[in-house]
């Protein structure tokens, strides 16, 4: 692009739990462009983004009962037809057409990514982990002009980078803006950390507890949605629900026990705590396959709580392992961050593909 004024990028927002709009908020935090984002408001309320970027509420796509019949065919996730559908991808667009994107980022739909191709606007849509082979997930990464990961080609499926390498750029993983200095946090020994996914049940609470019993010398702290009643609480257990920062306890843990859920493993990350990995059942096995190209990196993880078979010996163990290994992985700094999203826009915008590698050098010529 050569205009000197900021792109103008309008963000599609899932609104599954609460990641996508973090992702929005990081795009943000950049200052790198003009960001409208848009998707249905959560529980809370429209949120407040950094650097002026703005939030635009849409119709919900599920009635008051729950989702709608997904429509026929195979070929997308989820369209039914119907008044609802109709107001949501009305209003989606009239957003569009006030706000004039340069390029659409979506993150992520396959729906409104083929809106977004139909309705002319260059689309950029989100890649993420997991069994994304399906006929939608296809239609989509066939379609856009670009894929971004926020994560880094170290961690990316090899048969993802053979089929659609030349297309996506790897953005790389951003630590949460509030994460507390690396070593500023006094270290409490023989605690865990636990931290949850927010973005459904959370895990077994009794499979929780249970490991808790069999180690009484640690203390527990559990942060995040767990599922189950809780019955009786072991002494060394603490239920904190949802944290609005777990930062600092992460950073005070001895030890992490974390799901998979990419700001999850970005919070941990941060932390620079020794930390385990225990995926979160998810649609097309999202937390499962990142806890395994993480695994593949030299990361700990298991199956599950109840998988753990000894957890005084995994903890023990645990302790001894590389405390950097996640934020070395995965961590970029926000400048570098910046400069390959721009990359990705001026790509999308322009036609051309980006090199997976460097996140910026022009390839439209070599295919």
């Amino acid at each position: 692009m050569t205009s000197s004024r900021l792109p103008r990028v309008a963000y599609y927002a899932h609104h599954h739990g609460t990641g996508h709009l973090r992702h929005a908020a990081n795009i943000a935090r950049t200052a790198a462009v003009d960001l409208l984002v848009t998707g249905t408001p959560p529980a809370g309320g429209a949120p407040v983004l950094p650097g002026g970027a703005r939030f635009a509420p849409l119709p919900p796509d599920v009635g008051p009962d729950g989702p709608f019949p997904p429509g026929p065919g195979g070929f997308l996730h989820y369209a039914p037809s119907g008044p609802a559908l109709q107001a949501r991808f009305a209003r989606l667009h009239r957003l569009w057409e006030d706000f004039a994107p340069d390029v659409v980022v979506v993150d992520v739909s396959v729906e409104t990514a083929v809106f977004a191709r139909l309705a002319g606007y260059p689309v950029i849509h989100r890649r993420m982990h997991g069994d994304r082979t399906d006929l939608p997930h296809r239609l989509a990464y066939d379609s856009v002009s670009q894929l971004i990961a926020y994560f880094p080609e170290s961690v990316e499926d090899p048969a993802h980078l053979q089929a659609y390498g030349a297309k996506s750029t790897y953005l790389g993983m951003l630590a949460p803006h509030t994460a507390p200095t690396a070593g500023s946090i006094p270290v409490q020994p023989r605690t865990v950390a636990v931290q949850t996914s927010l973005g459904g049940s959370g895990v077994a609470l009794d499979d929780v507890l249970a490991a808790a019993r069999r180690t009484p010398g640690w203390r527990w702290e559990v942060m995040g949605h767990t599922a189950g009643a809780a019955g009786t609480v072991p002494p060394n257990v603490s239920l904190l629900g949802v944290v609005a920062d777990p930062g600092p306890r992460l950073a005070a843990a001895d030890v992490i026990v974390t799901s998979a859920g990419h700001n999850a493993v970005a919070a941990a990350a941060a932390a620079r705590r020794p930390a385990l990995l225990v995926p979160e059942p998810r649609p097309f096995r999202e937390q499962a396959a990142f806890a395994e190209s993480l695994a593949a990196a030299g990361a700990a993880d298991a199956a599950g709580f109840a998988a753990v078979r000894d957890w005084q010996h995994t903890l023990e163990e645990l302790r001894g392992t590389d405390p950097d290994l996640l934020a070395r992985t995965l961590l970029v700094s926000e400048e570098e961050f910046r400069h390959r999203f721009l990359a990705a826009v001026d790509a999308a915008v322009s036609g051309g593909y980006t090199d997976a590698v460097s996140g910026g050098r022009d390839v439209s010529t070599a295919r």
